[in-house]
């Protein structure tokens, strides 16, 4: 283990529960890097940023490399791939969140369309990123306490940066329709919705939906569907006692068979199957 880097990751809250929180803390650290230390190039599945407390480095991200350097943060959105290595002479001294969830999407593209180099920003004082990040680790248990308090301080540093940047607040209705849609089926996945209805709700072809979600997002509006209604459906066979045809109704099937087949054919295995393993 380095001695030079001391690190938070969030095990109170599996993945999937993650994926479908509106806004959660992954994992967090401070790391004072080696003379040319360098990291990826790697895609991970969460957005974090960097605070840069001293130092300069290299960030390597969509075919371009940017230098960043005291007082600077660098943004890497989730699924996005890249590396960052520490200057030789000046090695940095960096902290970071990592962060997760439907509204993290959001609050990531707004950051980088509010930044003129898009992935870089400058920050006031990076100093008060690390001591809010040294909370975190300090508070490193695994009970459902220090889980909210841990996740309190991110908020807090959320609303720092967006004070910073003078976001005070992010318009929806502004927002790219994907990101509505992702909003929609959030609200509605426990309705018998399709694509059709996704696309009515923001206004646009459901064919240029499917691209444009797509080409933002990563993967097809039926798939994130599909994902969102599976890890409901998992959250309800593990942690109640609810009757199959219940669970198949709160995640927008008419009728317990339907459901059913559509789990076993995105899972492998019956709903019955999947609560007997995971119980």
């Amino acid at each position: 283990m380095n001695n030079n880097l001391r690190e938070y990751t969030d095990k109170f809250t599996d993945f999937s529960k993650k994926s479908i929180s509106d806004f959660i803390l992954y994992n967090s650290g401070i790391e004072y890097c080696e003379p040319n230390y360098s990291y990826g190039p790697k895609r991970r599945d969460y957005h974090f940023i960097h605070f840069v407390k001293e130092g300069k480095g290299l960030l390597e991200i969509e075919n371009q490399q940017i230098e960043v350097h005291e007082n600077q943060l660098f943004i890497v959105p989730a699924n996005v791939v890249s590396t960052y290595t520490a200057n030789k002479q000046d090695p940095w001294k960096y902290s970071w969140i990592g962060f997760t969830g439907i509204e993290s999407v959001n609050f990531v593209q707004t950051l980088i369309k509010s930044s003129t180099s898009g992935f870089v920003m400058d920050c006031s004082d990076a100093s008060f990123y690390e001591k809010r990040i040294e909370e975190i680790i300090e508070l490193n248990q695994n009970t459902l306490a220090s889980y909210f308090r841990i996740n309190g301080i991110m908020y807090d540093i959320v609303g720092t940066l967006l004070g910073e940047c003078g976001i005070e607040a992010v318009n929806n209705h502004e927002t790219s329709p994907s990101f509505q849609a992702m909003r929609y089926m959030e609200l509605h996945y426990h309705d018998d919705i399709q694509i059709s209805d996704i696309a009515y709700s923001v206004g646009i072809h459901p064919n240029y939906l499917s691209a444009m979600f797509k080409e933002e997002i990563g993967i097809s509006p039926k798939k994130y569907l599909t994902n969102l209604k599976i890890n409901k459906a998992k959250k309800l066979l593990t942690e109640s006692d609810d009757p199959i045809n219940l669970i198949a109704g709160s995640v927008g099937f008419t009728d317990a068979l339907s459901f059913s087949k559509f789990f076993r054919k995105e899972l492998g295995l019956s709903p019955t199957k999947y609560r007997k393993d995971h119980n």
